[in-house]
C-alpha cells in the first residue's frame, strides 16, 4: 500500500491508497480542494467541516447528474438500436414476400 499526503483547504491529510494510485488521488484531492476554495470564497462564516460537507454534497450532486445523463444516453441509444432493428426486419420481410411471389 502506498501513502500520500494531500492538502484540502490548506490542511494536510495523509491518505493510504493502492500502489500506483497516488497521482489519481492527488488529482481528486485537488478537485475537492477547488470546490472547498470556491465555497470558502462565497460563504465567509462556514467552518472547515461545513465546507467539506458542502463540497462533498456538491460533488455527489454532480455525480448524480452525470449518472442520470449516462442513463438517458443509454436509453436513447437502446431505442435507436431497436428502431433500426425493426426497420431492417421490415425490409427483410418485404424482400422475403417479394421472393415468395416471384
Amino acid at each position: 500500500m502506498a501513502s500520500v499526503t494531500v492538502k484540502v483547504n490548506g490542511r494536510p491529510y495523509p491518505i493510504v491508497c493502492g500502489d500506483g494510485e497516488e497521482d489519481h488521488l492527488k488529482y481528486l484531492a485537488e478537485f475537492v480542494d477547488k470546490k472547498v476554495q470556491d465555497l470558502s470564497n462565497s460563504i465567509a462564516n462556514a467552518t472547515e467541516t461545513q465546507l467539506l460537507l458542502m463540497a462533498s454534497l456538491l460533488i455527489a450532486d454532480d455525480l448524480s447528474q452525470a449518472y442520470e445523463s449516462i442513463d438517458k444516453l443509454k436509453d436513447s441509444a437502446d431505442n435507436t438500436a431497436e428502431d433500426k432493428l425493426e426497420e431492417w426486419a421490415e425490409k427483410l420481410e418485404t424482400i422475403a414476400l417479394q421472393l415468395e411471389t416471384a
